[in-house]
């Protein structure tokens, strides 16, 4: 309707032109110059009035496509009543802008909802293009790779070479588990990457979890089944042995007499029989000592105050500590949490023991315990020491059942200290520093 109003506006302009031409001409023909005159002059203001009607229409079109462009809706046209023809075509450009920006506002909420989702995630997400742009980092990956900025992967090399050339070069599906360690905790990164193109741009998704505990748990379980096969196994040759043993030594002492006349022969006797009895009661008790791991009580959480955990286990190696000429320092924090105590204390004491070894050829030796509440709120518990510190050899490998650097050490302490803690959902790393010790923290 609106084109047909312009259409017969123009249509109107152009007769009227024409007619005034036509006028024109018939004066000029019959030499009435003064009406010619006058006529002229109208057919000029014809003219330019008809240039000015189709050129604001073209105006006002033009101005509507670069308001479209710039994504600017705010536009709106009002005809002023000048003619019903410009009044339909406004009313009708104002509800086009109208229907784009309803459009514009849908698509801004649709990536609003879509960016709130993606934050939501405790996944790290990582979007980018063929350039190496970064285009999305979520909250969880800047957690949890310890960045608060993430403009491109140049940004990443810094943590690790290793990381930034698996998210270059890890294919659509693939996935990979790189270790990482950020701010003193190690990582273990499951990294998965979808590729896709959009309007034929690149994009690269790639999703990183730390799977760390999940891998630790699993460990322990697969020792735990190893461990009751061959505490089963042990046992069931050893007890034989140790109850043979103890008969045999026995008759051999009853027929003292017997055999005094061969002395050899009895002295033989008795400390071959005596030997193998305390051998095997030393296998005996050190089967009996990995059934630990095994046998973990399960949980019997309390509302308890980390200071008092930390004031009993205080006391209770207080004294030995001080035999051996530590120092020790406490700083406590009055904070209450959900634990079991028992297993928390005990926890401690693994800790404090393994501590105690490490200073034990330590000038000024110093173990420091700490209970406090990290930056990101989480209930902490420390021992530090400044004894040797460990190598990357020996870090590798300190939380795997019977691996030990003490004397005398079983090597299920750290063992069955990380199981107790991921019985209550807790983490534990440490950092170490070859001669300068040694700190274990625990985020509860």
């Amino acid at each position: 309707m609106v084109f047909k109003n312009f259409r017969f506006q123009v249509t109107l302009r152009i007769l009227l032109l024409m007619g005034g031409i036509t006028l024109l001409a018939w004066c000029l023909v019959h030499e009435n110059y003064l009406r010619s005159v006058y006529i002229c002059a109208g057919v000029v203001a014809m003219v330019l009035e008809f240039i000015w009607y189709v050129d604001r229409f073209n105006r006002d079109v033009r101005s509507f496509m670069v308001s479209l462009l710039q994504r600017d809706f705010t536009t709106r046209f009002q005809s002023g009543g000048r003619s019903k023809s410009f009044d339909e075509l406004y009313a009708m450009l104002n509800r086009i802008s109208e229907v784009f920006k309803n459009i514009s506002a849908e698509k801004e909420m649709q990536y609003r909802y879509l960016e709130m989702l993606v934050e939501h995630m405790r996944v790290g997400i990582l979007s980018m293009d063929g350039e190496g742009r970064i285009h999305l980092a979520n909250q969880a990956l800047k957690e949890l790779l310890g960045k608060e900025v993430i403009l491109n992967l140049k940004s990443l090399e810094s943590l690790d070479p290793l990381l930034l050339h698996t998210i270059k070069e890890i294919r659509s599906g693939e996935t990979r588990l790189v270790k990482l360690r950020v701010q003193n905790e190690l990582l273990q990164l499951s990294i998965h990457a979808s590729e896709f193109k959009l309007e034929d741009r690149y994009h690269k998704l790639v999703s990183m979890q730390n799977i760390r505990n999940e891998l630790d748990a699993r460990e322990m379980e697969a020792w735990q089944k190893l461990i009751r096969v061959l505490t089963h196994e042990i046992m069931n040759s050893v007890s034989p042995v140790i109850s043979l043993s103890e008969t045999m030594h026995g008759l051999v002492a009853g027929h003292r007499d017997t055999l005094k006349g061969d002395r050899d022969l009895y002295n033989t006797l008795d400390k071959g029989l005596e030997a193998i009895k305390i051998r095997s009661q030393g296998l005996y008790q050190f089967t009996q000592s990995y059934r630990k791991l095994t046998g973990i009580p399960k949980l019997s959480l309390q509302q308890t105050n980390l200071r008092d955990i930390i004031e009993r286990v205080r006391t209770l190696m207080e004294s030995k500590i001080r035999e051996r000429g530590i120092a020790l320092q406490v700083s406590n924090a009055d904070i209450e949490v959900a634990v079991d105590p028992d297993l928390m204390e005990h926890v401690l004491i693994n800790l404090l023991l393994n501590a105690i070894d490490a200073v034990e050829d330590t000038d000024n030796a110093l173990i420091s315990i700490r209970g406090f509440r990290d930056a990101k709120g989480n209930v902490t518990l420390s021992v530090r020491d400044n004894g040797e510190g460990m190598d990357d050899a020996t870090a590798e490998k300190i939380f795997i059942p019977f691996f030990t650097t003490r004397k005398q050490g079983s090597g299920i302490g750290l063992a069955l200290t990380k199981q107790i803690l991921q019985l209550h959902q807790a983490d534990i790393h440490f950092t170490s520093e070859r001669g300068k010790g040694t700190e274990f923290v625990i985020a509860l």
